[in-house]
């Protein structure tokens, strides 16, 4: 069974495991990918805080992070940015996600980007929720346009894919 579970401060060894199978790659940034183990209970508390709207930057927005989970195996991650800026509708968007490099090719991204939609709907997105992609990115175009994305610009560094 596929599902999202909510990032906590409990979430232990599979998790950090996981997050290092997800190397920084494009443009999904995975800041605990190499970080030393002793650090991942800070990073988890920063993260934790980041969805409650603490301690965020002035160019930061509040975003919660969900782990994708495959009969109880953290296997994804995805990100939700609770509005957007002017810079976030350039670049990031509402959701950014990836799964782990030995999870790929499974539809694991398919379903996460579809749960992380169904999230920010939930959460009270109420407007058109964006999606951003490399363009060479091929297999998250897919995923992008299988889960309803329509596709409403293209430069040469992103493309924009909107969902209602």
């Amino acid at each position: 069974m596929l599902y999202l579970q909510p990032m906590s401060l409990t979430d232990g060894r599979e998790f950090y495991d996981m997050l290092q199978r997800i190397p920084p790659e494009n443009g999904f940034l995975n800041s605990a990918y190499q970080m030393d183990y002793a650090a991942f209970p800070a990073w988890l508390e920063k993260k934790v805080n980041m969805a409650r709207g603490i301690g965020l930057e002035d160019w930061m927005v509040p975003a919660s992070t969900f782990w994708l989970m495959a009969d109880g195996v953290p296997v994804g991650m995805g990100n939700l940015r609770h509005y957007l800026t002017d810079a976030l509708r350039e670049a990031g968007g509402h959701i950014g996600y990836a799964v782990a490099s030995d999870q790929q090719g499974k539809g694991y991204g398919r379903v996460l980007l579809r749960l992380m939609l169904e999230e920010a709907r939930r959460t009270g997105i109420t407007e058109e929720i964006l999606v951003t992609v490399y363009p060479g990115n091929t297999a998250s175009r897919r995923v992008a346009e299988a889960n309803g994305g329509e596709l409403r610009r293209e430069t040469e560094k992103r493309v924009y894919y909107w969902f209602r």
